[in-house]
């Protein structure tokens, strides 16, 4: 069976409600005729009356009252599915792993909602190489990557490159150590999965053996953290440090860098990469993060 007209069902939902065409046409800015046109043509859809006319007003007759359940719950339904769909347009929810959150993303992230205040922006801190963009809680990655997966954009920011650096305080009146003085204080290891310290001693020539001593951190962040309140010598991106080289917290004990084989991405899936809210995010990332020449 055809469907009736959908304004002529709105209108009567109103009128419905409020059993008075005079006042459905006030809440819907139509004249007192128009509801009662649009009423008539519905009437004439379903070939019964919807309506009568009593001494105090109008009344639903049975087929009107059995319409209007149904019809109330349909827009309800579709005001719902509105709702969503225009939050959605608006919402932006970001994949980061801690340390890029706390060291690039959140210091940046107000000049960003300023920009875009129409934005719902939502941050999820998750740590691993993996954009796994499957469960859709996400609409974009700002994480280190390995390798490339079929059907995600990939925007390289910056590699990845790891200096020595410690808290002035370390060291008292002393003057900074050589790089072959390193373990005469404790090392922090910036992750539990990469040697780090092994893979830059060897780097700058300085022979080691055996078990570095050292404190282990599941993050950067945490390892940068701890070697600003002086508990020893870290491994950290230098990306991530620019404000504490600048201000003197933190001084770089050598120029020689590590650089991994892995580097810093923004990464979302193709099917969004025309979603309003990636793109204005795409947008400035690429001119707040990425290094000049760091390519796509």
């Amino acid at each position: 069976m055809k469907l009736p007209p959908l304004n002529a069902l709105r209108v009567f939902l109103v009128a419905a409600e409020q059993l008075s065409f005079t006042r459905a046409g006030d809440t819907l800015h139509l004249t007192q005729g128009a509801v009662s046109r649009h009423i008539q043509s519905l009437e004439a859809h379903y070939g019964l009356q919807l309506f009568v006319r009593q001494a105090r007003g109008l009344a639903l007759t049975p087929e009107g009252m059995a319409l209007l359940p149904a019809v109330r719950d349909a827009f309800h339904r579709i005001e719902a599915a509105s709702d969503a769909i225009n939050r959605r347009s608006r919402e932006l929810r970001i994949k980061t792993s801690p340390s890029i959150a706390a060291r690039w993303v959140l210091p940046k992230l107000a000049g960003f909602r300023a920009r875009h205040p129409e934005l719902i922006v939502s941050m999820i801190s998750i740590t691993g190489f993996d954009p796994n963009f499957k469960s859709r809680e996400y609409d974009i990655s700002f994480q280190a990557s390995l390798t490339k997966e079929a059907g995600l954009v990939y925007h390289r920011l910056r590699p990845a490159r790891f200096i020595p650096v410690a808290a002035p305080a370390l060291f008292g009146n002393a003057a900074p150590p050589a790089p072959a003085a390193f373990r005469d204080y404790p090392l922090l290891h910036p992750s539990h999965d990469d040697n780090f310290w092994q893979h830059w001693f060897a780097l700058a020539g300085v022979e080691v053996s055996g078990n570095l001593d050292a404190y282990t951190f599941d993050t950067l962040d945490l390892a940068i953290t701890a070697t600003l309140r002086g508990m020893g010598i870290t491994l950290a991106d230098e990306s991530m440090i620019g404000e504490e080289l600048a201000n003197g917290s933190l001084v770089a004990l050598s120029d020689i860098a590590l650089q991994t084989e892995w580097a810093y991405y923004l990464i979302y899936p193709q099917e969004l990469a025309d979603l309003p809210s990636v793109i204005a995010f795409r947008d400035w990332a690429l001119a707040e993060f990425a290094e000049a020449g760091a390519g796509g």
